[in-house]
């Protein structure tokens, strides 16, 4: 249980029937009262505003995430995209390679595989 300390305080008077209003409802007495209303106003809620703020932020990055995944789709797609083109119309290979034959797909999913390959390493 925590410590208690006692403190002399000068309430407005609205404020002070408010507590006595609000002990009176709980049936608690005024320093209960008084306690448990400045810890809601002082304590919980603020503990509850800094969690609404961290949500909201984290909200943002989970957003700002979804948007960089998105544009790293988009740079897959095109990069993709260009080595297909490139294989499409490069020159062809030398005759020494025993890929020299092999149409533009074939090259591509050689290329996907090769990816693959170096990803699961």
């Amino acid at each position: 249980m925590s410590a208690k300390r006692q403190l002399t305080l000068h309430l407005d008077a609205d404020v002070a029937a408010a507590i006595e209003a609000e002990g009176k409802r709980r049936g608690l007495n005024l320093s209960r009262a008084a306690n448990d209303t400045l810890r809601r106003a002082l304590i919980d809620e603020a503990g509850q505003a800094l969690a609404e703020t961290v949500k909201a932020r984290l909200d943002r990055l989970d957003k700002r995430d979804l948007a960089r995944a998105h544009e790293l789709a988009l740079i897959k797609e095109i990069v993709l995209l260009y080595v297909r083109v490139w294989f499409e119309y490069a020159p062809p290979l030398e005759d020494d390679d025993p890929d020299a034959s092999a149409n533009a797909e074939i090259r591509f999913q050689g290329f996907i595989e090769m990816l693959a390959d170096q990803g699961a390493a």
